[in-house]
């Protein structure tokens, strides 16, 4: 057996999705696979199309085996926190011998050369992060240009600047590259692959082709309403899922459903609001007084920004507002090299293999029910799953409102795994 792990929000599962699967299992030889999903609430700062059970089954539904939860407090972080809780989930299993992740510029070699150096980061490195932050340029472009300088000058690749460039500013390139930083940090033994992305850029907003990206699938859904338009990318089993969903008065989410709760939270808590995770630098003042003149969810992320706080981080920071999400508890688990729990939420008869061999292989505890839940005295195992718990019970209030009678509670403890036959 060879467990392949992905890291996914499959927002919805698409063709380039189901591409990314059998590519992967291919090249790395795999074959079962385990995919690491977000629940509720997603890295961009904005709740699932659908819910995380659902989109596990679309997930299980076109060939993978195996679904397991990413804990919310990392799924709705930074590109690195995201990385470092979905590589510290899949390390902690023990019988994980690969990840594949689809990445705009495909070159593996490059990618862990870049992870490495920002991992050991050289004198010279530092030098030169140092000169860009002094003369004031965001940390993050800092970086950039000293990480495109140091390679250029002090390594033997054969790169133009301007690919290097490119590799060093596009999210999938990002984020592959923080999941190899994160397996170098744990000395995992998981071994990273990454396939190229074809036809549709992440943040595309159009459907051109039968493969797309999932924000012109979300894009299209919420201004159209209509599921023909989506039809050709996404696969079968998807768009009957969804089609019931929608039949059953489940319909999809969209962040402007919590525009009047987060404004709400904002002028009750104002003297609380930079408790909260990423509230920093007084933004808490501009945030309070945008929530009264803006009409709309999307002035108001708009009102925030700026060249200091691009649109994702202001998305994430008024998410973390909404789940409470504050820094103390973000500090327990943030940096933690061992995740206490695993969450099932779907999987097949080869899910049930690879669940075997995280018993045999692992101590971490396998969550099915939650009313098999102990914390033990555990803080980490405590602060992740309240936060797990809020979220399914934030999302669900509008996510139900078409079917109140169904919402028997905190729904984490009523739903169990889906397994599909």
């Amino acid at each position: 057996m060879k467990i392949l792990g992905l890291i996914v929000e499959y927002n919805p599962f698409h063709n380039g999705h189901l591409y990314h699967l059998k590519k992967s299992l291919e090249i790395t030889n795999s074959t079962h696979s385990i995919a690491v999903m977000s629940g509720n609430f997603l890295q961009r700062g904005e709740p699932a199309l659908f819910d995380k059970y659902k989109r596990a089954e679309m997930a299980v539904s076109n060939g993978v085996d195996l679904v397991v939860e990413l804990p919310t407090l990392y799924a709705c972080q930074s590109a690195e926190i995201f990385a470092h809780g979905a590589i510290t989930l899949l390390n902690s299993l023990n019988c994980i011998d690969s990840i594949c992740f689809g990445s705009e510029h495909g070159d593996i070699d490059l990618l862990v050369e870049i992870s490495k150096i920002l991992i050991n980061e050289p004198d010279k490195f530092k030098t030169l992060l140092k000169r860009n932050l002094d003369e004031g340029i965001l940390f993050a472009l800092a970086r950039s240009k000293a990480l495109s300088e140091y390679m250029l000058n002090h390594t033997n690749l054969n790169i133009y600047e301007n690919k290097l460039n490119d590799v060093l500013s596009t999210p999938n390139n990002i984020l592959g590259i923080e999941y190899i930083k994160s397996l170098l940090k744990h000395k995992s033994t998981i071994r990273p692959y990454s396939i190229t992305r074809i036809q549709a850029d992440y943040n595309s907003e159009t459907i051109e082709s039968n493969i797309c990206s999932a924000t012109a699938i979300r894009k299209t859904l919420k201004e159209y309403n209509t599921l023909d338009s989506i039809s050709n990318v996404v696969p079968i089993k998807t768009f009957e899922l969804i089609s019931k969903s929608i039949d059953n008065n489940f319909n999809p989410m969209f962040d402007e459903y919590y525009f009047d709760t987060i404004r709400e939270l904002v002028i009750r808590d104002l003297n609380i609001l930079n408790s909260y995770f990423d509230v920093n630098e007084g933004i808490e003042n501009k945030i309070y007084k945008s929530v009264f003149s803006c009409k709309n969810i999307f002035e108001l992320q708009q009102s925030i920004k700026s060249k200091r706080y691009t649109l994702t981080k202001v998305k994430r920071i008024l998410n973390n507002i909404l789940l409470g999400i504050t820094k103390d508890d973000m500090n327990t688990v943030k940096n933690i090299m061992k995740l206490p729990y695993v969450r099932i939420l779907a999987f097949n008869d080869k899910g049930r293999e690879i669940i075997k061999q995280i018993k045999l292989n692992s101590e971490i505890k396998i969550i099915n029910k939650f009313s098999n839940v102990n914390f033990e005295d555990d803080k980490v195992f405590e602060t992740l799953i309240k936060y797990d718990i809020k979220a399914t019970n934030m999302y669900n209030i509008p996510y139900y409102k078409n079917n109140m009678n169904l919402l028997k509670g905190p729904m984490d403890y009523y739903l169990s795994p889906v397994y599909i036959k």
